[in-house]
């Protein structure tokens, strides 16, 4: 039973002046951006421009080495990581090692957050197990081994383990990796439907204006453009931070910005 969560659809998440380095190299430096209470909030950007390393401090597997993350006001570094974890769930882009446990076992994993040390599972955890099974289509699928699954069906069960975890904030680096087209369109489907914060980086980024309600685009470890998906993909953007040709029109089906990108030149005047 959830203790320390006020109701509502998700939390507020803001990053201010951010800066990792690694091995003495800075990585991403004074990144600003946030996402809304129950707000889809992209973060693209060509690779190596620091999308990654922005996630990552979210969820607590960095430490910055300046700025801070914000949740709901107050410094994610100073929570104790179970209270962070009851708050904040992640779906990394590494999928780690080939478990030797069951699906099932695999997503309770999530649950861990709101056990005692020890602790068996009780009926809200087998209740919360069963509904993100359902909600990533593995119902059924419990009792497979996980190292026995396609790559699409481990991500999607590790998508599953973030959802058993309840949070207010997701957390999801190229969720749709490993996934076939159909299995995409219905785990971005699924993010809509959710009552949760959601930051997420996608390099689709049909996909990212299909399904996000702001964008922020990273260039060379900063913040270049942050807004709607329609105000912040124009054809001067992707030119100068993807290096590619493209129009921006009208979704005929759905009315989202659609990119249509020349596939036989790379960036340069559009006639």
């Amino acid at each position: 039973m959830r203790c320390d969560v006020p109701p509502g659809p998700g939390l507020r998440i803001d990053i201010e002046d951010l800066r990792v380095s690694y091995a003495g190299r800075c990585v991403v430096a004074g990144v600003r951006l946030m996402a809304a209470p129950g707000e889809i909030a992209g973060v693209v950007g060509p690779n190596g421009s620091g999308k990654s390393t922005v996630l990552r401090t979210v969820y607590r597997l960095l430490r910055p080495e300046a700025g801070r993350v914000l949740l709901a006001g107050e410094d994610i570094r100073a929570m104790p990581p179970a209270r962070a974890a009851r708050h904040v769930a992640a779906l990394p882009q590494e999928r780690g090692g080939d478990f030797e446990l069951t699906v099932r076992e695999v997503v309770a994993m999530g649950r861990t957050p709101y056990k005692r040390a020890f602790a068996g599972d009780g009926p809200d955890d087998h209740e919360a197990v069963a509904r993100a099974l359902a909600e990533v289509g593995l119902a059924g699928h419990g009792g497979r081994r996980f190292s026995a699954l396609s790559g699409g069906e481990r991500q999607r069960a590790l998508l599953a383990r973030a959802f058993a975890q309840d949070p207010d904030v997701l957390v999801l680096d190229e969720p749709t990796n490993h996934l076939d087209v159909r299995h995409q369109v219905e785990l971005l489907s699924l993010l809509r439907g959710r009552a949760c914060t959601t930051l997420v980086s996608l390099h689709d980024l049909n996909a990212a204006a299909a399904v996000c309600d702001r964008l922020h685009v990273l260039s060379e470890g900063a913040v270049v453009a942050s807004g709607a998906p329609r105000d912040v993909l124009t054809p001067g953007l992707l030119a100068e931070v993807f290096g590619v040709r493209a129009v921006v029109v009208e979704h005929p089906l759905t009315g989202d910005p659609l990119i249509a990108m020349d596939q036989r030149r790379t960036a340069g005047p559009i006639t």
